[in-house]
């Protein structure tokens, strides 16, 4: 097929819609079981910086702390614990990437359920669901991963 053929065409739809499936459950995914409040380890540092726009401990994650600091303002504004609004910026960051998972797999497939079976294994694997519900680091970056590609 050349680059003006039908099936080309049809190949950045099926990206969009498996990105928007993909998106949608790992949204709710998360959503439900995102931590309400502060848990162990780094994600009190994170949001503590975010309140603060204060340097977390090493490396600093200058991009993640003024980007939570933007997230947190305007979910505050609404009324939303900061707490809860920082877990929520992890869940927002990792649900960009499954749907840019989902989409590019597709794209790349031609098979829309193949991108939304992939974006949601790798989803809702351990790690990521974990990092998707808390304050952490590893949410943005897997975003900004993605975003790069």
């Amino acid at each position: 097929m050349g680059p003006g053929s039908r099936g080309s065409a049809t190949r950045p739809a099926a990206g969009r819609s498996a990105g928007g499936i993909a998106g949608l459950v790992l949204l709710a995914l998360y959503g439900l079981t995102v931590a309400p409040d502060v848990t162990f380890w780094d994600a009190g540092e994170f949001a503590t910086a975010f309140a603060t726009l204060g340097i977390p401990h090493p490396p600093g994650t200058p991009l993640f702390v003024a980007l939570g600091r933007v997230w947190t303002l305007a979910l505050g504004a609404v009324g939303v614990d900061p707490a809860l609004a920082a877990n929520l910026f992890s869940a927002a960051c990792t649900v960009g990437a499954g749907a840019i998972t989902a989409a590019l797999l597709a794209r790349w497939t031609r098979a829309t359920g193949a991108g939304v079976a992939a974006a949601l294994c790798a989803g809702s694997t351990a790690t990521v669901w974990l990092s998707a519900t808390e304050t952490e680091v590893y949410a943005a970056a897997l975003l900004l991963i993605w975003l790069a590609l």
